[in-house]
């Protein structure tokens, strides 16, 4: 009984491990996915003149404005851009670059 209890529970923890590491590389499949369909929309668009509505959709998925605030009496708004495929970039304007390096 004793050797049946504990075989039922390493059975149960390696079934516990195998979803785990199942979900581990499916997600690792996903992002890899993901990235290469960005890749191929970068590579389609290498040296383009000039930025049209569909390149911009194609890269885009969806532009958050948030309500503009007051910063040391300047006004101050905050966009965030998702990408498609690749997800929100943070970019650190050049206020937040020269406040970082003082």
């Amino acid at each position: 009984m004793k050797l049946s209890a504990e075989y039922e529970a390493e059975q149960r923890e390696l079934e516990e491990k195998v979803k785990a590491d199942q979900q581990e590389v499916d997600t690792y499949e996903q992002n890899k996915s993901d990235f290469d369909s960005f890749a191929a929309i970068i590579r389609k668009y290498v040296g383009i003149k000039e930025l049209t509505p569909a390149i911009v959709n194609e890269f885009i998925k969806k532009i958050i404005v948030h309500a503009p605030e007051k910063v040391d009496g300047k006004r101050v708004q905050k966009v965030d851009i998702v990408f498609n495929f690749v997800g929100e970039i943070n970019f650190l304007s050049a206020t937040q670059t020269k406040q970082q390096g003082a």
